[in-house]
Parts: structure tokens; C-alpha cells; sequence
């Protein structure tokens, strides 16, 4: 994925000098590597994983993205939601269900291939799932059957209510259904109507949701479910995005407060100190001497800092080299490092900014 490289000026941390990506006479960068999209397969229907370069150590964190319909995914409009968890190091997975509406037939697709990734690919037991628009009747039911089994529940627009959408009439074959049939068991497929197990097991909630959504109104779904999910005793939040329709605009997916959502919850179900983008729409490049080895109080500390020129003594931004091969070769050399600002809470140390490294040069 390309990365936008834009030098800043971040006065906390002294910068001395930089330098830009591709600069003439720099040496080749070293950069993590490219996202490797797996297609997989489950009781014979089509899925993908998409999975950062180098892997996480097991268990792997995750997020489960539905509706998967076919093999266009990754997106154009996913891409800088994807580039953002991939960057943390967590995966993306999904599964095609066709147009189940969160049926029995679409949920036991969707146990196959959570214990696919859980039991034989080394995934996280607690992914964080992402529902938008009908992948709320999928997520949401499978969930439903396996609260314990979810890290967090993240919505774009999603589906929540059979009667809203797609209408009992229409939903009735996925089930097996007679209209009549699912109209008089409806609590029992409906996911508005299956929530007291999730906010039971604390699964927390955010969605983002448009007043002006004429496909899945907000009233009937996120806005009853948010009603009924807080009155079971669960955790829900949402975000009522004023003027929002059903639509493919880069506000659904370029969501700060949403990312940032599934990467803590994401990072939280694998034992991982949460977290957050700092300034998400850009990385910095900064130059200065690399340092390793590097030593702190209950092992609060990446090991690697960068010494940056200050006005009377060095600055030292700490570094986290773990998309770099071999980072050793370049402690103690003055290079320049292209990343993202993030923030990490230590438990002694308290609040540090970290250089989360995409590329180094000499």
C-alpha cells in the first residue's frame, strides 16, 4: 500500500534533521512487507485472509469483516481502514455467506471458519468483528450463539433488524422458511431480539450510524438495538452521523475513533498494551542515530530509541523496529526513519509516543 510521507515539524521531539522517502543517493529502503491476501475455503464456500508481513506471534489478532461477497476485498474504500489494523499488526478475514441474513445455514458457514482461524491458523479465540449494512445479520447472529467468543463489535450502518431489512417475506427462504413461519419465531432469528447473552459477557459496541439512511434506517435498527443492548446492561456507543446515508463514502471507513476502537479491542483480547494512531492521515520522516539495547522498569520499552539532535543535549524518541528485518545492522548508524506516531500505555512509564517504524534508511 502506498504511504503518504509528509515531513513535520513535532516540536516534543526535537527533530534534527530529514529527509525524504527516495531521496537521491539514499540506499534502498527497508520496508515491511506487502499484506499477503490468502483466498481459503469452508464447507465450499469462498473466504479470504489478508494478513501483515511479518506475522504476529500466536495468538493473532484479528477482525472479521462481513458482508464478504466474492473476492473484491480489500476495497478501494476499505484501504485506509485495512492499512491502519494491518499496520498494527492485526489481520483481516471474511467469509462468503451469500445472501443469508444471518440464517442457521450462514452462521454454521461461519463457525467453520472461525475454528479455521482459531484452531489450525493460530488466530486470536476473540476477533473483533466488523458489521456493515447486512453483515449485521451475520455477525450479529453468530455472535449471538458465541458471546464469549468476541472481542468488540464494530458497525458501519449495519443491519440489526430482520423486519427493517431485508423484510421478513424476503429474508423467509435464507431460513427455510414461510413468511408466516418467520414472522412468528422472529424473536428467535432476530438479532434486536438476541442480545442479552452479548451484553451479558461485556462485549462492548460501536456504531456508526446516518439519520438520513432510507436503505437501513437508523430508528429500527442501530438506534434499537443501542436502546435494547443498554437496558440488558451492555455497552454500546453510538455515533449518529448527521446527513448520513447508505452510501460507499470515505467517512464510513476512514473513521479514526472507529479504528482505533477495533485496534485496541483487537490488540486487548491478545494480551497487548493498547495502542492508539497519534496522527493517523500522515507518517513522519525523521533523522538521527539508532540506538538498540535499550533497558526500562518491567520491561516497558520497545529496545530501540532514535538520538536526535536537541539544542543543548540529545532527544530520544523511543522506536518500535518490528516491521524492519534484521534491525541490529543498523544500531548505532545515523539513518532516517519514515512511520506513524503512536501512543502506548505503560503501566510505569505512563503515556509514550513511539515511532512505529514502515521503512529505514542509511
Amino acid at each position: 500500500m502506498r504511504h503518504h510521507v509528509q515531513v513535520l515539524m513535532v516540536w516534543i521531539l526535537c527533530f534534527a534533521g530529514f529527509g525524504a522517502a527516495g531521496s537521491p543517493g539514499l540506499a534502498t529502503p527497508v520496508v515491511a512487507g506487502e499484506p499477503v491476501r490468502e483466498a481459503v475455503e469452508v464447507l465450499g464456500r469462498p473466504g479470504f485472509l489478508l494478513a501483515p508481513v511479518p506475522e504476529q506471534a500466536e495468538p493473532r489478532p484479528w477482525v472479521w469483516y462481513a458482508p464478504t461477497l466474492g473476492d473484491r476485498l480489500p476495497g478501494k474504500e476499505e484501504g485506509w481502514m485495512f492499512e491502519r489494523l494491518l499496520g498494527q499488526g492485526i489481520a483481516i478475514a471474511g467469509v462468503d455467506v451469500g445472501e443469508s441474513y444471518g440464517s442457521r445455514q450462514g452462521c454454521e458457514v461461519f463457525q467453520a471458519f472461525y475454528e479455521l482461524l482459531t484452531q489450525q491458523r493460530g488466530y486470536s479465540p476473540q476477533p473483533v468483528l466488523l458489521a456493515r449494512s447486512r453483515g449485521g445479520l451475520m455477525l450479529y447472529n453468530w455472535a449471538a450463539d458465541h458471546p464469549d467468543c468476541v472481542a468488540g463489535i464494530a458497525g458501519i450502518y449495519p443491519v440489526s433488524n430482520i423486519a427493517s431489512y431485508p423484510g421478513v417475506a424476503r429474508a423467509a427462504p435464507a431460513y427455510g422458511l414461510t413468511a408466516e413461519d418467520l414472522q412468528q419465531q422472529l424473536d428467535t432469528f432476530n438479532p434486536i431480539a438476541r442480545i442479552a447473552r452479548l451484553a451479558a459477557a461485556r462485549v462492548p459496541v460501536l456504531h456508526l450510524h446516518g439519520d438520513a439512511d432510507k436503505v437501513v434506517p437508523l430508528e429500527d435498527n442501530s438506534g434499537l438495538l443501542a436502546t435494547r443492548y443498554r437496558a440488558a446492561g451492555g455497552t454500546f456507543d453510538l455515533e449518529i452521523v448527521p446527513g448520513g446515508g447508505h452510501t460507499m463514502a470515505r467517512r464510513w471507513f476512514e473513521s479514526t475513533r472507529l479504528t482505533d476502537f477495533m485496534i485496541q479491542r483487537a490488540l486487548a483480547a491478545v494480551g497487548q498494551p493498547s495502542t492508539t494512531v497519534a496522527s493517523a492521515a500522515e507518517t513522519v520522516t525523521v533523522r538521527g542515530t539508532l540506538r538498540g539495547g535499550i533497558v526500562a522498569v518491567g520491561g516497558e520499552t520497545t529496545g530501540w530509541v532514535l538520538e536526535c539532535a536537541g539544542e543543548s543535549e540529545p532527544r530520544r524518541l523511543e522506536v518500535d523496529v518490528q516491521a524492519i528485518t534484521e534491525p541490529e545492522r543498523f544500531s548505532n548508524a545515523v539513518v532516517t526513519i519514515t512511520g506513524t506516531l503512536v501512543t502506548k500505555n505503560y503501566v510505569e512509564r505512563g503515556t509514550v509516543t513511539i515511532l512505529r517504524t514502515i521503512q529505514i534508511e542509511k
